[in-house]
């Protein structure tokens, strides 16, 4: 809303704002975007500018894994159900554990299974077992249930520049960071000859060293910092007055951007990747809302956007053996990938004081993401089997979150216009996602 010409009642805008996920592919772990509509304040009037600051940090972070075929294993006594879902540790949002011997496993030209590495680790493995064929060969030998503590926060800066007639131009920038700590290895196969401690020990070590060496893949904690992608936003939003008892006024948003990716790619050397952006790609978001302010103490709203990214070529690791877990895909190779659209709906109430100038809003987010696809520019790799992947299937996200703003009223300040808000976030379900409960707060001035 205009700070100097808008009508005073009307404070409330809902617009559909979406942030991509990998795990999230424009912020980690599902963190505040800083264009995001619903943690935006008052906007600048006519040829003034916005200078907005964002922190957030998590506080704790969690996944959601869905009753796939990956949870109903045979056996198991559970029927695969994609409505049923599972709070779980964030390195098991794919599956609820990890092959590990899977990594080497492969076919022949015959299309029969057969082992394609000799290693210490699988030399130590197959003389556990009592010979080559009952180690690696063993499904049972290599079942590990993997638990990690995922991290994030970022600090991020924007800036807008109002023309007039409700159209602004924007622009932010995060700088992330994100860590993968606490990871530990369980084995959870029945083979009671792997279940010596001494032996988990030396098999893990061995099997840590292996995946450095033959796979180049981190299989244990990680940390990186970095930029995140820019943005440019292109917004109109009107107020349209209401002379009702009730509804006071109505205001319209509608909004277009672009993503250009200043962020560095999903790092493929490492577990369970925290990409600052989108992987690499140009992205498309698109998408717009009402408000509505009710009396003068009230405003209720609905939003919703949706982001296109454009597809773009990559070297990513790959699912090459159908019984190969997500966490541990041997091979990095080009591919294309073809993004799904994301989409975020979006719905809040915000309760003001008599002033106005301190406010309360509650906002609940939900998230959808269609499954995507990969190809490879090469015939050795089966397409079905590097598609079978649980990593890029279809992923959902429920959030909450709940703000205190101030915002001052028009007059209070002649020049200079501070806005400061405060915010906490958290998720209460979703599939195959791993998101943070986060708190924030975001400062701006317009000028």
């Amino acid at each position: 809303m205009n700070m100097f010409t808008m009508n005073k009642s009307a404070r409330l805008s809902v617009l559909l704002l979406i942030t991509c996920t990998h795990l999230y592919a424009t912020t980690p772990l599902g963190m505040f975007a800083p264009y995001d509509i619903n943690i935006k304040l008052k906007k600048p009037g006519e040829n003034n500018w916005q200078f907005t600051a964002l922190g957030e940090k998590s506080y704790k972070t969690q996944g959601y894994a869905t009753n796939s075929s990956a949870y109903a294993l045979p056996g198991s006594g559970i029927t695969a159900n994609e409505d049923t879902t599972y709070l779980v540790n964030v390195l098991q949002i794919y599956e609820p554990f990890q092959n590990v011997v899977s990594m080497y496993q492969g076919f022949d030209n015959a299309g029969a299974m057969v082992q394609t590495l000799t290693t210490p680790f699988t030399q130590l493995l197959d003389s556990i077992a009592g010979g080559p064929g009952g180690g690696v060969s063993n499904f049972s030998s290599g079942i590990y249930v993997p638990t990690g503590t995922l991290s994030c926060g970022q600090v991020a800066f924007g800036t807008t520049y109002a023309f007039g007639q409700g159209f602004y131009l924007s622009a932010y920038l995060p700088v992330c960071f994100a860590q993968l700590s606490n990871v530990c290895w369980n084995y959870a196969g029945n083979n009671l000859l792997f279940s010596d401690e001494k032996i988990q020990t030396e098999l893990i070590d061995l099997f840590c060293q292996d995946a450095q060496t033959y796979f180049d893949l981190n299989i244990g904690n990680w940390k990186q910092q970095g930029l995140g992608d820019l943005a440019f936003v292109a917004e109109w939003q009107r107020d349209f007055p209401q002379r009702r008892l009730v509804l006071r006024n109505v205001q319209a948003n509608v909004r277009i951007g672009l993503t250009v990716p200043t962020a560095k790619a999903a790092n493929e050397h490492v577990i369970m990747p925290v990409p600052f952006g989108a992987d690499g790609a140009v992205s498309i978001p698109f998408g717009g809302g009402l408000g509505l302010s009710l009396g003068n103490v009230a405003e209720l709203g609905f939003s919703g956007q949706f982001w296109y990214f454009c597809s773009n070529e990559k070297l990513r690791r790959i699912k090459t053996f159908p019984t190969q877990t997500s966490l541990l895909f041997p091979i990095v190779t080009n591919t294309f990938k073809e993004f799904a659209i994301l989409q975020n709906f979006n719905l809040y109430a915000q309760l003001f004081t008599y002033s106005k100038r301190i406010s309360a809003k509650l906002l609940y987010q939900h998230w959808r993401r269609q499954k995507e696809t990969l190809q490879t520019f090469s015939n050795e790799f089966n397409f079905e089997v590097v598609n079978s992947a649980q990593s890029i299937d279809e992923i959902t996200q429920h959030q909450v979150a709940l703000f205190g703003i101030y915002s001052p009223n028009r007059g209070d300040f002649e020049r200079i216009i501070p806005q400061f808000e405060i915010f906490w976030k958290a998720s209460f379900g979703g599939t195959r996602i791993a998101t943070a409960s986060t708190f924030g707060a975001q400062f701006s001035l317009i000028f």
